[in-house]
């Protein structure tokens, strides 16, 4: 009895495999033969895909005995391409020979692989492929069959060339929109600051999306008020601290420090520089917020952030049966908002992304989400409290540091967030609080990893243009003239110049020339300072290490790259090498003194009043993140009923707040003490 190609597709793997080593090599046929793939041998399944080889990509053989050789027909006019040669040799597979299919001497293409057939039944020849020296696939050729097809065979042809041409659409439309990558530009270097995208939406590693969606950002607030600070939706993320310009909606238009760009077809938003590195300032309650870029962000609590996104992506209802409408809801909003056209606004999901986040994108988010937060879970990040983060920590979990293992004294590295300006004037000065780098360009590249400014995600233009804003443009605001008595400030020059100079240096850049005795911008010793160690202890000698591996692939020849200042595509960025373990904090330039409160590297003292005084005449208990300024004590409101109602208690008793040490000037006359204040307002 004759076998013919549905029989052998019920048959399983083994069986095949066996009717393979009982049949003979056969004559080495001639002709056309209808090819078909046998893939999961014995399933519907694998009958499917072969009818939709069949059609669309591999049709079968056309074998020419008298000049040893064959081609493939290929696509679903079955075009005569790949050649190979065709010989009897000893199987690989099997005792005895086969018919051997060689095409490493005739295809480029396919130059790995060799076929060996055995006739199974009369006209029939069963086959398997090897690439290299590994088995990968069986198929099987009928000799004599195309004929057999009758009308049904025009049909296919039809069914195969629109599948193609629809695959071709598909695949063009595929690879556009997975190429399609474009932030929102902004003319000024202000706005570039406050909304430029570093390249963090890429997603680390250009995987699908680290970047949140637009539509999921904006929505989350809304479909999960019960996590937020003050439960309020309608607001955006202004219970978080972040800010908003005041003609930006909150619900729909991002705050600063959030930049947006079209990744893969969809609009993502990612943290950029500005969401640490912009504050606000107010005269009295109720006045109108002043935004200052390049301050700290004093009002910004970061942890809160996370905690909301944690506790959102386990909340059950994080799915997309209970998002999709909660984003067609917002889109719905933009559209009746009417918000400034001159403003790039996101369009709304089509068909194919409602699709897509319904059943793929929604899960891909919650997952995205729950990965980091829980890769972060061993740092209590209700303890960082507004314009605080725990810098390294997080650093040390995203480089694959084993966390679980470190030590107790290095998990506590709470500490303000810092001042930006006038970079330029402190390259070569030991920066971060703890002084563990000298280059300027480091500390910024090794401060955007936290915007997903990787070496496979930095955008180099967007965070060069970045750098140079803060490099020289980037200046801090004065202090009040009104608040500021001239007379008192000239007797305070003399008192700074006595008991702070040497340490702080000068009042404007330069603010040290070389030889002039200053200690600013080196490190004094624990030791010798004597302020909360905390911080100091969370930065390790091997997180160093790891930390001067980062840009590895890119130049590391600092001297030849110093005199190409311009060579962006060579000389920027460059692998890290100037991270070090150092052993007590950074002496710091004092420029925009004023808008840094509150003061010391953990923000543990109020205002610069409390700062004169000795450590226990300091207050235990005080509140931050309340953006309303006392100009005679020169920090922000952080005692009273308002600043505890809008603010977060600081508590410095606890591990790693403590508010020791820096006891300069403490023994001050009062009357000096005053001329001193009133001198530092004019930094």
């Amino acid at each position: 009895m004759a076998i013919e190609a549905k029989h052998l597709q019920s048959m399983s793997g083994s069986e095949l495999d066996q009717l393979f080593r009982d049949s003979a090599a056969g004559p080495i046929p001639e002709g056309r033969a209808r090819g078909t793939a046998v893939l999961l041998p014995g399933s519907w399944f694998g009958r499917f895909l072969a009818l939709l080889i069949r059609l669309l990509f591999w049709k079968g053989k056309i074998f020419r005995a008298r000049s040893g050789d064959l081609k493939n027909r290929i696509g679903p006019l079955g075009w005569p391409l790949i050649r190979a040669r065709v010989y009897e040799d000893q199987s690989w597979f099997a005792d005895g020979s086969a018919v051997v299919l060689d095409y490493s001497r005739t295809s480029l293409v396919a130059r790995w692989i060799r076929d060996e057939i055995r006739e199974v039944s009369p006209g029939v020849y069963l086959g398997v492929v090897y690439w290299g020296r590994r088995r990968i696939a069986r198929f099987l050729l009928e000799f004599g069959r195309d004929a057999q097809l009758g009308p049904l065979r025009g049909f296919a042809l039809l069914v195969g060339v629109f599948t193609l041409a629809g695959l071709l659409v598909g695949g063009t439309y595929l690879a556009i929109r997975l190429a399609d990558d474009r932030p929102v530009t902004y003319a000024l270097d202000e706005d570039h600051f406050k909304y430029g995208s570093t390249g963090g939406e890429r997603g680390f590693g250009k995987q699908l999306g680290l970047g949140i969606p637009y539509w999921v950002w904006v929505a989350l607030p809304e479909l999960f008020p019960q996590y937020l600070p003050d439960q309020q939706p309608g607001q955006g993320y202004a219970a978080f601290g972040m800010i908003y310009e005041p003609d930006r909606d909150p619900r729909l238009e991002l705050p600063v420090g959030m930049s947006m760009r079209r990744v893969q077809g969809i609009d993502r938003v990612y943290f950029n520089c500005a969401v640490c590195h912009t504050g606000s300032v107010r005269a009295a309650p109720g006045a109108p917020a002043e935004i200052v870029l390049g301050m700290p962000a004093n009002t910004f609590d970061l942890g809160a952030l996370v905690n909301f996104f944690a506790q959102a992506a386990s909340d059950w209802r994080f799915r997309s049966d209970r998002m999709m409408p909660g984003i067609e809801a917002m889109a719905a909003l933009q559209r009746e908002a009417h918000l400034p056209e001159d403003r790039y606004q996101p369009k709304p999901f089509g068909v194919l992304d409602r699709f897509l986040f319904r059943h793929l994108g929604i899960a891909l988010m919650r997952e995205q989400l729950l990965t980091l937060t829980s890769r972060l879970a061993f740092i209590d990040m209700s303890s960082w409290g507004p314009g605080r983060v725990d810098t390294f920590n997080p650093a040390k979990a995203l480089l694959g540091f084993p966390m679980e293992r470190a030590t107790e004294r290095e998990l506590m590295g709470n500490a303000d967030l810092p001042s930006v300006w006038n970079q330029r004037w402190k390259q070569g000065m030991q920066l971060h609080w703890d002084g563990n780098n000298t280059s300027v360009d480091e500390r910024n590249l090794s401060a955007a990893f936290g915007t997903g400014a990787t070496p496979t995600t930095i955008d180099r233009r967007s965070v060069l243009r970045v750098a140079d804003w803060l490099w020289d443009k980037a200046q801090p605001p004065a202090f009040p003239e009104r608040h500021i008595d001239r007379d008192l400030a000239a007797l305070g020059g003399s008192v700074y110049q006595q008991h702070c100079w040497s340490c702080h240096g000068n009042r404007t850049p330069p603010f040290r020339t070389e030889g002039d005795g200053s200690l600013v911008g080196t490190v004094t010793p624990i030791e010798v300072i004597g302020t909360d160690r905390a911080r100091l202890d969370s930065y390790t000698r091997l997180l160093a290490v790891a930390q001067n591996s980062l840009y590895a692939g890119f130049p590391a020849n600092e001297a030849q790259c110093r005199n190409r200042p311009d060579d962006t595509e060579r000389c920027y960025p460059a692998r890290f090498a100037h991270f070090r373990k150092t052993n007590g904090y950074a002496n710091l330039p004092l420029d925009g003194l004023w808008l840094r409160a509150p003061y010391l590297h953990n923000g543990s003292v109020p205002n610069l009043r409390y700062l004169l005084e000795p450590a226990d005449a300091r207050p235990k208990i005080f509140y931050i993140g309340y953006d309303v300024y006392d100009y005679e004590n020169v920090g922000f409101v952080s005692l009273g009923v308002e600043a505890q109602r809008r603010g977060w208690r600081y508590d410095t008793q606890v591990r790693g707040n403590g508010n020791a040490g820096h006891e300069y000037g403490t023994d001050l006359e009062a009357g000096l003490k005053d001329a001193l204040i009133e001198y530092l307002k004019t930094f």
